[in-house]
């Protein structure tokens, strides 16, 4: 059942629909694999967790018309799937979904989708994402779980506006060892606060940095201190920036890796018209299954292999 946004949401480029699709090609597979695991009798409980879940729709405007049809051109606006109604449509479905969001405005839209399908154990939540996913997994049922073991897996969809995403979700995420992550790194956005030189990149900026990175060593990392005389025999120290957006991308996957020891996937990229790559996505899981590692990789392998020429 199509509900329409309270809003009109606008975002994203051609990548939108890469990333979407995507996102529920994984979320299918997911569902396929574990239905009837652990065993028939006693399943899983499969949850989906959308941490910046919008309106649950996106307006786009569609171009019909022209000389081939032999009429005016005219552009109109459509409502179009998001994540949201993605993951709701996906089959096996999910028996459990929790939708955040800040905006006020998208979240009345994210209740009238729960309102509108009272059967699916839907939960919306209005506030910060990182604040809401510590919420869930302090309580039950999650918070009964422990190391990975226990009656529920997730897959958690991290699709923030711009650099939202704290280093301490992640790894609340990775020591579930019960979810699927699929991050969507802000390539773009990182790679453009991360200036030629040091010294010009402010405080909050910074700080910010150290929360994407998880670490503050990414100053020593990504930054060659060289130390000069000028004119007047004065030392002069200067941080220039040593990676371009290739190794700016790799650091990114490294620092995963260190919480995340299980696997990360090598990234989708997602580029706009002009090919310049905007985000990274990644696949992410910290399960203490070697049989789940295989089925994760198997499932991000046939992602790549669809969604990887863009």
């Amino acid at each position: 059942m199509a509900v329409a946004a309270e809003q009109g949401h606008r975002f994203g480029g051609a990548w939108t629909e890469v990333k979407l699709d995507a996102v529920s090609y994984y979320c299918q597979f997911f569902n396929k694999v574990l239905v009837g695991k652990p065993t028939p009798s006693r399943p899983f409980e499969r949850w989906y967790f959308d941490a910046f879940a919008g309106s649950g729709t996106r307006q786009v405007d569609r171009e019909s018309g022209g000389l081939l049809e032999g009429r005016p051109i005219e552009i109109a606006t459509q409502d179009m799937a998001g994540s949201v109604l993605n993951a709701l449509n996906v089959e096996p479905p999910f028996h459990k979904l929790a939708f955040i969001e800040g905006h006020r405005g998208r979240f009345k839209s994210l209740e009238k989708i729960r309102a509108a399908h009272p059967e699916r154990g839907i939960v919306c939540l209005n506030g910060d994402a990182n604040k809401k996913l510590v919420e869930i997994f302090s309580a039950p049922p999650w918070s009964d779980q422990r190391e990975g073991r226990g009656s529920c897996r997730g897959l958690c969809f991290l699709d923030p506006y711009g650099m939202n995403v704290n280093w301490a979700t992640l790894k609340l995420l990775a020591q579930t060892r019960a979810i699927d992550v699929w991050y969507l790194f802000p390539l773009d956005a990182v790679s453009r606060q991360l200036a030629a030189r040091l010294d010009r990149v402010d405080t909050h900026k910074q700080r910010r940095l150290d929360e994407i990175f998880g670490t503050p060593t990414w100053r020593e990392d990504i930054y060659k201190v060289e130390t000069t005389n000028d004119l007047f025999a004065e030392r002069i120290t200067t941080a220039t920036r040593q990676f371009d957006r290739g190794q700016i991308e790799r650091y990114a996957q490294e620092r995963l890796q260190t919480i995340f020891s299980a696997y990360v996937s090598n990234p989708l990229p997602l580029l706009n018209d002009s090919g310049r790559q905007l985000f990274s996505l990644f696949c992410l899981s910290n399960s203490v299954s070697e049989a789940a590692i295989a089925l994760i990789k198997r499932g991000v392998a046939g992602v790549l292999k669809k969604y990887g020429g863009q």
